[in-house]
């Protein structure tokens, strides 16, 4: 359990949420997307949803907004996140459980579990299947999983444009045309983007029949899968 969000993306957990819609676009967009979907699968808006690799509560803290009869559990590996979580995460402190662990650790059993700008740290496709295994295993029948997370094709054609489009939001948001590319060849010391079509096959191979693409702006992707009822 030794992943920083500090080092890696040498980013304070105080200033992470003014940082992260520097680093990605349509981030509010995309975390109004997850709790759409949540709505829309989960009966009432209530249930346990599982927030993995959870960092300093923003996508819990729309969730818990939008859904207000929700329980939620927030799971990451790094303390000082969790910490800012649980501040961010006051007004709702009674439904709200954290716990310091990897989202590769056994998962409590919930009607839905969410991931924002999280699994890309995981590199290997068989490890990311795994990993998602794990997640369909926690869900009950009918429970949904939805992933917000930056997706780049295989394909050189197809990911160049994706990356310049990515480079412009950062130019947009005050580094250099060399200076975004920099950032891209940092964050690939620990991070993985796949292609739309590798993360539908591991959803697949992890057991999941019903997915769904719910929305996309450049590399910014959210994808929606159901355990079968």
């Amino acid at each position: 359990m030794s992943h920083s969000v500090e080092r890696h993306l040498e980013v304070a957990p105080d200033v992470y949420d003014v940082q992260i819609r520097r680093f990605v676009p349509g981030y509010e967009e995309m975390l109004e997307e997850v709790a759409g979907a949540l709505l829309e699968h989960l009966p009432g808006g209530a249930g346990r949803i599982v927030d993995l690799g959870a960092g300093t509560g923003a996508l819990s803290q729309t969730i818990a907004a939008r859904l207000p009869a929700a329980q939620l559990t927030l799971v990451d590996v790094d303390a000082a996140m969790l910490a800012e979580a649980e501040a961010r995460l006051a007004a709702h402190r009674a439904r709200i459980e954290l716990r310091r662990a990897s989202f590769t650790d056994a998962l409590p059993e919930c009607d839905a579990a969410v991931a924002s700008l999280s699994l890309h740290h995981i590199h290997a496709p068989n490890d990311k299947s795994d990993m998602y295994r794990n997640v369909l295993r926690a869900l009950r029948p009918g429970g949904v999983f939805v992933n917000a997370d930056a997706t780049v094709p295989t394909a050189p054609a197809l990911a160049e444009p994706i990356r310049r489009r990515w480079a412009a939001h950062l130019v947009e948001h005050g580094d250099t045309q060399a200076q975004a590319f920099e950032r891209f060849a940092q964050w690939a010391t620990e991070d993985r983007y796949f292609g739309i079509d590798e993360e539908l096959e591991m959803l697949r191979q992890a057991g999941f029949v019903e997915i769904d693409v719910r929305w996309r702006v450049g590399p910014s992707t959210v994808i929606v899968a159901r355990r079968s009822s």
